[in-house]
Order: structure tokens, then C-alpha cells, then sequence
């Protein structure tokens, strides 16, 4: 397989969804170096999730449930290490936190990586959104 490693997106669209593949591949890399467990999140029904990420895919109708519950499984990850950090590390930059321990480091470092993901992905809808609105009124 040959691939074009000249690509230069053009638009901002094409920017936006540059980056929602490179955040989102980031993130599943992030998330595999993690020791995350959690009953909701059964490894058959992950890994494809993150499988597909990695590989680009980011609009797969069977990954909304499992990005869901990816996000709770952070928050109460992080809560339950250190009390109210994860809910808060979902609305806020603790980036620059000071933490105790290589873990919480970790998985603070995988909120923000979720977080980039999940902004650089919500942004993409918004354009595509906007560029179906603006097509309509032309």
C-alpha cells in the first residue's frame, strides 16, 4: 500500500479533520498505556472502538455508547484515586498539575488527551454542520 505523505489540507475542514484523526489516534495510544478497568467497558466491545480510532475512524455508529462510557470511566477512574479530580479535570486544564503518584499522572495526561480528542471531533461535526447550513442559503 502506498501512501500520500504529501497531503496538505487546503480548508479548514480538511485542518479540523487532520486533527480530530491525529488526536484520536493519540488518545487510543494513551488509553492502551493506562490500567482503566471497568464493568461497562467489556474488551470486546473496546478494542474495536480504539482499533478504529487508531485507524481514523471516528464517525462509526457503534463507537457513540463506548465513547461514552470511555469518558465516564475516566472520571470515576481519576475520582476514585483522588477525590473530585477526574469530574474536575473534565472542565478544566490540569495540564499543570502537580501529582503524587506515575498513575494519576498517567491518567490525567489521557483527560487531557481525551479531551483534545473530543473537542478536535466535535469540531469537525460543527463545520460539516455549518458547511450544510451555509450550502442552503447560497
Amino acid at each position: 500500500m502506498q501512501y500520500d505523505t504529501e497531503f496538505d489540507p487546503e480548508t479548514p475542514l480538511e485542518r479540523a479533520a487532520l486533527w480530530a484523526v491525529k488526536t484520536a489516534r493519540w488518545f487510543a495510544q494513551e488509553w492502551q498505556e493506562t490500567n482503566i478497568e471497568d464493568e461497562s467497558l467489556r474488551l470486546r466491545q473496546l478494542a474495536p472502538t480504539l482499533d478504529r480510532l487508531e485507524d481514523g475512524i471516528l464517525f462509526d455508529s457503534r463507537d457513540e455508547t463506548i465513547l461514552e462510557l470511555i469518558e465516564k470511566a475516566i472520571v470515576q477512574y481519576l475520582d476514585d484515586r483522588l477525590e473530585g479530580y477526574g469530574t474536575r479535570a473534565l472542565y478544566r486544564n490540569t495540564s499543570g498539575d502537580e501529582l503524587r503518584t506515575t498513575e494519576l499522572q498517567r491518567c490525567r495526561d489521557l483527560i487531557e488527551q481525551w479531551k483534545a480528542f473530543k473537542h478536535a471531533r466535535q469540531h469537525v461535526i460543527d463545520m460539516r454542520r455549518a458547511r450544510i447550513i451555509a450550502d442552503q442559503f447560497s
